[in-house]
C-alpha cells in the first residue's frame, strides 16, 4: 500500500475525493506559548493494491513529538468523566472490488481527519504519522514555532 497526505486548513472526503482548503503547508507561527490552533486537517490517500481489496484494513492516525512521543490531538472523557487525552484517531476500512475493476489495478480510500483547539506548549518539530494495519506509511513534518515580533 502507498499513503499521499498532506496537511490544509480544513479537508472534507464527499464521495471519495477530498475537498480541501489551505492545503499544502507544513508550518504553523503562534504569537506566544502557549498556543491554541483554531483547526488543522490531514488530508490522506491511501492506494490499495488489488490483491488487498475486499479485506479489512486499519488506518491510524497520531502526531509525534521530533523525540518521537506521542502528543495527545485532543481530550475526551474516560470511563470515570474525567478529561483523558486523544493520542491517536483512525479506524477500519474495506476497499471492495467491483465488477468493473480490471484484474491488477488499485482502489483508492480517501480520508480527512480535523482536529480543533490543537494546543502547543512550546516551539518544536513535529510529525504526523499515518499507519496502515500497524505499518507507518508516511510522515508529514510540521512545525510550530513563534512568530517574529513586528517593530
Amino acid at each position: 500500500m502507498r499513503v499521499d497526505a498532506f496537511l490544509a486548513d480544513s479537508a472534507e472526503v464527499v464521495q471519495n475525493k477530498i475537498y480541501a482548503l489551505g492545503a499544502g503547508w507544513n508550518i504553523i507561527f503562534v504569537r506566544g506559548f502557549p498556543a491554541v490552533h483554531r483547526r488543522l486537517s490531514v488530508g490522506a490517500v491511501v492506494h490499495v493494491p488489488f490483491t488487498e481489496t475486499n479485506r479489512t484494513h486499519n488506518f491510524e492516525l497520531k502526531l509525534l513529538t521530533e523525540d518521537g512521543v506521542e502528543y495527545p490531538i485532543g481530550v475526551r472523557p474516560d470511563a470515570d468523566g474525567k478529561p483523558a487525552p486523544v493520542r491517536a484517531m483512525g479506524g477500519e476500512f474495506t476497499v471492495g472490488r467491483p465488477p468493473h475493476l480490471v484484474d491488477g489495478d488499485e482502489q483508492v480510500a480517501s480520508f480527512a481527519f480535523t482536529i480543533d483547539g490543537l494546543r502547543f506548549d512550546k516551539a518544536r518539530l513535529f510529525s504526523w504519522v499515518i499507519s496502515i494495519d500497524g505499518e507507518e506509511m508516511t510522515r508529514l513534518p510540521m512545525r510550530v514555532q513563534q512568530a517574529a515580533q513586528q517593530a
